[in-house]
């Protein structure tokens, strides 16, 4: 039985997509209030349709692979309509489907308040919107919203009134398209944990401190080493569960919220102590910590929040660690 992905499959990742990515996607992009996602060189590479099907356009690689490359894009604190359009091919409609895929559509992220109001965000010039809903999601055009209310260029907030009660005869994604989902999601986050891993490090390395870098100093190491075993921890539950998906696991369903609220948990964690090794300079926004927690913040709200992640992990439990 495998549990992971294969060195020849990772080594895949990291040739086609982790290097490129390097360059398209620096940090520094960041804190330009202007700053884009270069979305025609990231539709080139493949990024959208990692999974789908090649007839459509997609690349035809499985869960594994996605899952992956999912945790590139959150290392590198992809834009939500980045991971937003890579989700949206589970759930989106035949005529749709092609144009997402090429990345010639593009789709945002938008969370369904329970008084039927919908928040956008980075809706930009979206064409699609992925409507999230108690860790679900619906695809609807964005072109169907009226009453805008602006709160930015990028947000916005509409009512959505569709049926007697909002949003209720929206075609929300089945049970295995909505794991499908909820997998980036743990990935991205994941790759979200190793980004603060990785951004501490190499602070702890450079600022000096009574003549020595402050990663020297055992409060600032252990701090390091926790966020290390907490990004690595969310990595492999992650990646396990993308092989239960492809082995059509009976507990596939179980290992995908449990990495994801696992992930959850060192994408906040790792977030918080990133700004903490970091010190004063770790609160301004001239560095960068601030940037990786807010992006952690914005995916997990997207994606349900850490108590509904929770609640999911105990219903999907084998009966026997339920008993437990």
């Amino acid at each position: 039985m495998d549990f992971h992905p294969d060195t020849e499959r990772r080594d895949l990742i990291a040739e086609a997509f982790s290097r490129p990515l390097d360059a398209l996607l620096p940090l520094a992009r960041l804190h330009r209030t202007d700053a884009e996602e270069p979305w025609d060189a990231l539709a080139e590479l493949g990024i959208f349709g990692v999974a789908a099907d090649p007839e459509i356009g997609g690349v035809g690689l499985g869960p594994a692979e996605e899952a992956l490359l999912a945790m590139e894009l959150g290392r590198r604190l992809a834009g939500p309509q980045v991971l937003a359009t890579l989700m949206a091919v589970y759930c989106a409609p035949e005529d749709a489907r092609a144009q997402i895929v090429t990345g010639e559509a593009r789709v945002a992220p938008a969370v369904l308040a329970r008084d039927g109001s919908l928040c956008v965000i980075d809706g930009g010039d979206a064409e699609w919107l992925l409507v999230r809903r108690d860790g679900t999601a619906a695809l609807i055009a964005a072109s169907t919203l009226s009453g805008r209310t602006a709160l930015d260029d990028a947000h916005w907030t509409a009512p959505l009134t569709i049926g007697a009660s909002a949003g209720s005869d929206l075609a929300w994604a089945g049970d295995k398209a909505t794991l499908r989902m909820r997998l980036i999601e743990a990935a991205a986050l994941s790759g979200v944990a190793a980004c603060a891993s990785e951004m501490a490090v190499a602070y702890a390395g450079l600022r000096e401190q009574f003549g020595h870098p402050i990663g020297a100093f055992q409060a600032v190491k252990h701090h390091c080493a926790n966020m290390a075993m907490a990004a690595m921890a969310a990595r492999d539950a992650t990646t396990f569960a993308a092989i239960a998906i492809e082995q059509d696991r009976a507990d596939a369903a179980f290992q995908v919220e449990a990495a994801l609220l696992l992930a959850i948990d060192a994408a906040l964690g790792n977030a918080r102590r990133n700004v903490q090794v970091h010190g004063g300079i770790g609160f301004s926004e001239e560095a960068d910590p601030h940037l990786v927690v807010k992006r952690a913040h914005l995916l997990v709200e997207a994606a349900g929040g850490a108590d509904a992640a929770a609640e999911r992990v105990a219903r999907a439990a084998p009966p026997m660690l339920r008993e437990a």
